[in-house]
């Protein structure tokens, strides 16, 4: 075992550089996997909300490099790695499915994980803010980038886009269909993409800030909301001429799940891709909800994961379907920037999509 300079949780609201993270030498890696050097990474508000609360939810990734959001070039390859070698630019799965599981078999592969969020205090490894990061199946959550495709928007494929697209494709969306992104973070603008693309009719983009609303119209939302106006739910109703057909949850506190079911039609679908590390209970106003018979579909997705989806995400890109540099508002370079990067989160800066760092 070696230990590399990494970027770790060191306490609520503190991330900094540490020198203890441990990775295997590459001689000691299992044939399947692979050690990467990253070439640029992105923090999201997933590691904010780890930093904000010191990792209490999974407190054994305090002191271990954070960070699932990388692209990078392959140092090393074990034996039965068949499709990748080094030198290669990669991107890598933000949520590593463990594909030799009963789970994967029964198609919900990223319910089981191969990484720091697994529930497992792994002693080889943490996540990828790192200086090489190890993983044990690179042949199925590695994904090759395209020679057009640029870094900054590779980045934005193993969570943004790979969460989004999957949450999307989970409302069975018809063409023509009203679709509601309650939320406009950059998971929020990969929906309202995404819903675009899957051929939606009104597509109702729900934030606060200006630099998301800017964006969220470039990617095509026909309707702008504040969630700040008294009665916004109201005004997407008399404007869509009815409730939507479905909603997509991307952001917000426990109580959005109810604002998103009363804008919601009878027999609609609510897909939520929100996390809720509080602790707190999520109600449910039974008005909304029908009362329990509207016949409204309820469904909690997470970020899909794998080579596969991936190089389909990638593919969208290069072809000039989805640009997600657009969300990138914050560069930085160098690791050291990365805690600096993650004050932007954890201040609520209201100038902030996305950030990256580039690790030169």
């Amino acid at each position: 075992m070696r230990y590399l300079k990494g970027v770790v949780i060191a306490g609520k609201n503190r991330m900094e550089v540490s020198p203890h993270c441990p990775v295997p030498e590459a001689e000691n890696i299992v044939p399947t996997g692979a050690l990467i050097r990253p070439l640029i990474w992105s923090p999201c508000t997933s590691d904010a909300h780890l930093c904000a609360t010191g990792a209490a939810s999974l407190p054994y990734l305090v002191g271990k490099a954070a960070g699932h959001e990388m692209c990078g070039e392959i140092v090393a390859v074990g034996s039965e790695v068949r499709d990748f070698k080094p030198g290669d630019r990669v991107i890598v799965c933000a949520i590593m499915p463990h594909w030799r599981s009963l789970e994967a078999q029964d198609g919900h592969a990223a319910q089981v994980q191969d990484n720091m969020y697994a529930g497992i205090d792994y002693p080889d490894r943490g996540g990828s803010f790192v200086e090489e990061y190890y993983i044990r199946d690179a042949d199925m959550n590695l994904a090759l980038i395209p020679d057009n495709v640029s870094l900054e928007q590779a980045v934005m494929v193993p969570d943004m886009m790979c969460t989004a697209f999957t949450g999307v494709e989970a409302l069975d969306l018809r063409f023509g269909e009203s679709v509601a992104v309650l939320g406009i973070g950059p998971v929020g603008l990969m929906a309202v993409r995404a819903a675009v693309l899957h051929g939606a009719g009104h597509v109702f983009a729900i934030g606060s800030r200006p630099v998301c609303f800017e964006a969220a119209k470039e990617y095509g939302a026909t309707h702008c909301v504040d969630y700040h106006k008294e009665g916004y739910i109201d005004d997407i109703i008399r404007a869509n001429d009815g409730p939507v057909d479905r909603v997509v949850l991307c952001g917000g506190t426990e109580a959005e799940l109810s604002k998103g079911l009363k804008m919601l039609k009878k027999g609609g679908t609510l897909v939520n891709l929100s996390a809720y590390f509080s602790g707190k209970d999520i109600p449910i106003d039974p008005a909304a909800w029908g009362y329990g018979y509207g016949d409204k579909t309820i469904k909690g997705i997470g970020c899909g994961g794998g080579r596969l989806l991936m190089s389909r995400m990638v593919r969208l890109i290069a072809d000039g379907r989805v640009a997600p540099e657009k969300m990138i508002t914050h560069r930085f370079h160098g690791m050291e920037q990365i805690p600096q990067a993650m004050d932007l989160f954890l201040n609520h800066d209201r100038s902030l999509i996305k950030p990256v760092i580039y690790n030169d």
